[in-house]
């Protein structure tokens, strides 16, 4: 009897125990665990999509404005999930509708909820919204990237990381999924690391057991739930929106690039290359090269190359502004060898400083060869002309001058800015600059400094004015040259009434032309080199680019009505 009733007290204590266990996990999965679970079950019937397109830290300019986009677009949003298993028919529309490649938009049918075009205008809107197509919806979404947002080519853009770009992330134990977006250039490449981090709120579509939107409940803002350490960093540039657009605007219809630099400080205020690209990379560019930062690609200078020889061979004491030449219309070489004036009547008797402002190859070619090309590669180092450092904007080492200079018709080509030498748009602004400000030597900057949301320091890239590197004698001989030069030389299609200019023409027989020169006249402010691709002449299409941002910054600054 006394073991019949051990049994059952044992039998009822682990009944017992067994149902306290029970109790307490139901205690836990109702009350202490409740939130969570029904916060799972809603999720398991949601369909989500990012409200901010790319979360990302912002991309600003000198004035703290935003040249990454903050403001809500109407975009084209896809729950695949919704739409019916043949989607080939509305893969065809959205392609017509959208103007995107078929291809792409049926590759994004067969996946998650996605964004398949933001910035939608109020015709693609409304087919959409007519069509009312299962599972497609016109949503308000904060895009990285509006249409003809500024500096497109200086901030770059993001893309889906590659295999390639995820396996060496991983070798460096970075953080980042196959899912992710990264930087793929420019300034969003350049600052990766900073720029990323935090979550979206999520746009949420509410979904029955079949994956159905569920009638009447349209669609929810859930809030993000961002850590402070995931906070991004933002990148604050030297640019200036508003010089930027007007820089954009001049160019607009050629194709090339155009700089605006300070001659004092050497920071970009505006950077413009074309033709454009589309950032969100929904459409297709005009040109095959559109994606190619003309700014800072690199070309043969033609004759603004003739700045540095003025410079040194005044520096050198070779020649004085009033030395007198004579042109016929070509010049013979010491090995017979024969080169054109582009006037081929020729000028005549002239000055040195006139045969500047004339762009007069005999005149050039004979200082250039008693300058010599080991003091053309000095000049070219001591003016930063060999050096292609952007403060806070890393770029590829390069090879500017490859000559050979014992032999002659290299260094004839030189003196001329063809084969031989090749600068980007943004060296010859470096040049033009330090022109400007009477010698001294400068380092462009991009980047001022990154802050947190705060609007604290994280870091500073401070600019640089350097030593003297000419003599103030020297850049104002080559200063009153140019001037000549816009008053009646080559380059008179550059005159800007009230603040006065000085500069330089260029034609290459194989790239472009070019106008490289600053203003105002008495105290310098900006230096702007305009490069055309396809051009005929600097004078006619690069000087009146260089003179339509000029008078625009000036009207834009209050120096003229």
């Amino acid at each position: 009897m006394f073991f019949k009733q051990k049994r059952v007290l044992i039998l009822y204590l682990l009944f017992a125990g067994t149902f306290l266990l029970l109790l307490g996990r139901l205690f836990q999965i109702q009350i202490i665990d409740g939130a969570k679970y029904a916060q799972q079950a809603v999720a398991q019937r949601q369909q989500t999509v990012n409200y901010v397109q790319f979360p990302r830290g912002q991309i600003l300019d000198r004035k703290l404005r935003p040249l990454t986009n903050v403001e809500e677009q109407p975009a084209a949003v896809v729950f695949p999930l919704m739409m019916p298993e043949d989607r080939s028919e509305a893969a065809s529309f959205l392609s017509s509708v959208l103007s995107l490649p078929v291809e792409s938009v049926t590759n994004r049918l067969n996946g998650d909820p996605v964004v398949l075009k933001t910035g939608l205008s109020e015709a693609e809107v409304s087919l959409i919204e007519k069509t009312n197509l299962p599972g497609v919806y016109v949503l308000p979404v904060v895009p990285r990237y509006q249409r003809n947002w500024p500096a497109v080519h200086m901030i770059g853009n993001v893309g889906q990381i590659s295999e390639e770009e995820y396996q060496q992330l991983k070798d460096r134990e970075q953080d980042y999924q196959r899912e992710d977006v990264i930087g793929k250039n420019g300034l969003e490449r350049q600052y990766e690391e900073v720029l990323r981090g935090g979550e979206s709120a999520k746009i949420a579509a509410m979904v029955d057991v079949h994956g159905q939107h569920v009638k009447g409940a349209g669609f929810t803002l859930i809030p993000d739930k961002i850590k402070s350490t995931d906070l991004p960093t933002h990148v604050v540039t030297t640019l200036d929106q508003d010089y930027q657009k007007i820089t954009e605007e001049a160019l607009e219809g050629y194709e090339g690039a155009a700089v605006v630099l300070d001659v004092w400080n050497g920071d970009i205020l505006a950077s413009a290359s074309s033709p454009e690209y589309d950032p969100s990379m929904s459409e297709t560019p005009e040109g095959k090269d559109a994606y190619v930062n003309k700014a800072l690609q690199n070309y043969p200078p033609a004759s603004v190359f003739k700045i540095l020889i003025m410079l040194a061979a005044l520096e050198e004491g070779l020649v004085q502004p009033e030395d007198q030449f004579i042109c016929s219309g070509e010049i013979s070489l010491p090995s017979g060898r024969k080169v054109s004036c582009w006037n081929q009547e020729g000028h005549g008797e002239i000055t040195f400083a006139q045969g500047a402002a004339y762009s007069c190859n005999p005149v050039f070619i004979q200082a250039g060869l008693e300058l010599g090309g080991e003091k053309i590669l000095e000049y070219a180092g001591k003016l930063g002309l060999r050096d292609d450092k952007i403060i806070g904007y890393d770029l590829p080492l390069t090879s500017h001058f490859q000559f050979n200079n014992r032999a002659e018709g290299d260094l004839v080509n030189v003196i001329m800015g063809e084969k031989g030498v090749s600068l980007s748009p943004l060296l010859v602004a470096k040049l033009i600059a330090q022109v400007a400000n009477g010698g001294f030597s400068i380092t462009p900057r991009l980047v001022s400094e990154l802050h947190n949301d705060q609007g604290e320091i994280v870091k500073e890239y401070p600019s640089t004015m350097g030593e003297r590197i000419i003599t103030e004698e020297s850049t104002g001989a080559v200063k009153s040259v140019l001037h000549l030069a816009v008053e009646e030389g080559t380059g008179t299609a550059a005159q800007v009434p009230g603040i006065g200019t000085a500069g330089k023409t260029g034609s290459s027989e194989t790239a472009g032309v070019w106008f490289a020169g600053f203003a105002p006249l008495d105290v310098p402010k900006w230096a702007v080199v305009v490069f055309v691709q396809k051009g005929t002449s600097g004078g006619r299409e690069a000087a009146p680019i260089f003179k339509e941002i000029i008078d625009r910054l000036a009207r834009l600054e209050g120096m003229i009505q």
